[in-house]
């Protein structure tokens, strides 16, 4: 019986911090109506008005949409393709600011281990649950060392990278 009370406060602590943050609870796939009630930016997506093959990325503070945690300075990139949620990425680019999309992984999704802490780590973690695709990681551009989080799934997941990305206004 003690097993189901710490059970179930497990439970309620993990749901409570995933409803303070918004930006973990529109599913990948979702249309972009769905999508536009949490991420109010999208709204100005217009299928017609891309290439058909294009995948857009809308741009925002992912600070915005994550109560209680520590994004000041990341990036958040929700991409939509063909009208539906491709994907979500946490993009961390500040120098003076490290580890912070590390924190939120940590705190919010699964701890990516103890080295990936490390200012000197490269590399990336799968930190993938059921069929939602999870990757922390840090790459190495010139001398700085960037830090990222990308969330799509297996349907999804090719519409995030390649050449097909578009900036919703020019960005990329």
């Amino acid at each position: 019986m003690k097993k189901f009370y710490l059970y179930t406060i497990f439970l309620l602590f993990l749901f409570n911090n995933s409803f303070a943050c918004q930006l973990l609870n529109v599913p990948i796939g979702s249309n972009i109506n769905t999508a536009a009630q949490t991420f109010e930016f999208v709204d100005t997506y217009e299928e017609g008005a891309y290439e058909e093959e294009a995948s857009v990325v809308f741009f925002d503070y992912a600070e915005d949409f994550c109560q209680g945690s520590n994004l000041k300075d990341t990036e958040l990139e929700v991409i939509i393709y063909k009208s539906k949620l491709a994907g979500i990425n946490l993009v961390n680019l500040d120098q003076n600011n490290k580890n912070l999309v590390y924190q939120f992984t940590k705190d919010f999704i699964s701890d990516p281990g103890a080295d990936a802490r490390s200012e000197k780590w490269i590399g990336h973690r799968d930190l993938s649950v059921g069929n939602l695709l999870i990757f922390y990681g840090k790459v190495k551009h010139g001398s700085e060392i960037h830090e990222f989080l990308e969330i799509s799934n297996p349907e999804m997941i090719d519409f995030t990278f390649g050449e097909n990305l578009i900036g919703s206004e020019g960005q990329i």
